[in-house]
């Protein structure tokens, strides 16, 4: 099992290169609408520590108790959905809910399966930590009610600054982010101190840095044109350089979130997967990472700063990609995501070279 925890307690989130596992809930459905194969509880122990899930309200069969919703994870565009009266099976009580109909897709993974597993893992294995991503979703305050009663003590209810925080402080716990049309629903009835923190991507425009954001900030995206279905690849490598190069301007504390995936409408999603995993693209995968890492560093080069001083570190804290967002997660794709952290060490400690070059050559750490 691969441990974060070996890296160093006293390391912060944000100087940690982790694996993100894209629709992290959709297990079944489809070719072009299945995204992983293993469970929570099996990515976490393959090496993930984001998980990117999306929840809606389903529909379920009466037995006899009236008329049900599940909170499930989904993978598709909503059709529509509407305002019922359900029995909430997550909560065991009767409520409102938003019952959605996909348009095409598939529905995944139960809520309260994927908080259970979570739960699990980090209370099996203390010295980690999990982080779970809602965005996209329905019935928000229902979905912070859930988190909240089975996530129980292994929910990470420490407000402020999640980026900064060190992996000792988030061990053995299961860190909870909503987006910001989810924290403006549920905030009135749950605070931060309760365990639902949010998240907020610098990719937007009108965004910025805020050092007391109760959460987590980044910036990366993922998603190619959908009506481009030929060299979905090519496009996400180009997409995913592009937003890397625009992190060399972003505050050194902003976390960067790269997309390995190439999702569309009709192709098998897990053959165009394999494709990008063949030593080739993992390869690939690499020198993405130290060209857009390198350029990073570049950028925040000052001439009046001698990269090799100890003291210059916080000059040299480079935007890193520290999720790298995957399909069809595995122990071989995290453990080639975890190998990055030593490329970056390498990276920063050879900074110097920069220098060396009169600061006008484009380095490359590959």
């Amino acid at each position: 099992m691969i441990k974060y925890s070996n890296l160093g307690q006293h390391k912060q989130l944000n100087e940690i290169v982790m694996a993100g596992s894209h629709d992290a809930g959709v297990t079944e459905g489809g070719a072009n609408v299945q995204t992983q194969n293993m469970d929570i509880y099996l990515q976490a122990y393959a090496g993930v520590r984001l998980f990117d899930i999306r929840i809606a309200g389903q529909s379920v069969a009466d037995r006899g108790v009236g008329k049900e919703a599940q909170l499930k994870a989904y993978h598709s565009a909503i059709k529509f959905s509407s305002t019922k009266t359900r029995q909430l099976t997550d909560l065991g009580k009767t409520g409102t809910a938003t019952v959605s109909k996909l348009a095409g897709g598939d529905w995944g993974m139960g809520l309260t399966r994927m908080l259970r597993e979570a739960k699990k893992f980090v209370e099996q294995n203390p010295e980690e930590f999990l982080i779970l991503k809602f965005d996209k979703c329905g019935n928000w305050t229902a979905i912070a009610e859930t988190c909240i009663r089975f996530l129980g003590n292994a929910i990470y209810s420490g407000a402020g600054n999640v980026n900064c925080r060190t992996l000792g402080e988030l061990c053995g716990k299961v860190i909870v982010l909503f987006g910001t049309s989810g924290l403006e629903e549920i905030r009135p009835i749950y605070p931060a101190a309760m365990g639902i923190l949010g998240f907020k991507n610098l990719a937007a425009k009108g965004s910025s840095y805020d050092p007391n954001y109760d959460g987590l900030q980044y910036l990366g995206k993922g998603g190619t044109d959908v009506w481009k279905p030929l060299f979905k690849i090519d496009q996400n490598k180009a997409k995913q350089e592009d937003l890397m190069k625009k992190g060399g301007d972003a505050n050194p504390n902003v976390m960067g979130m790269m997309y390995w995936t190439t999702t569309g409408l009709f192709e098998s999603i897990k053959k165009r997967d394999q494709t990008m995993w063949t030593d080739n693209k993992s390869s690939a995968l690499r020198k993405l990472w130290s060209n857009g890492l390198a350029d990073s560093i570049e950028s925040r080069l000052a001439k009046n700063v001698d990269p090799r001083e100890p003291a210059s570190g916080g000059v040299l804290k480079a935007f890193m990609p520290n999720f790298v967002m995957i399909d069809f997660a595995d122990a071989e794709k995290c453990q080639t995501i975890y190998e990055l952290n030593s490329v970056a060490a390498t990276a920063l400690t050879s900074a110097a070279r920069v220098a060396d070059q009169k600061f006008g050559n484009r380095v490359r750490f590959v």
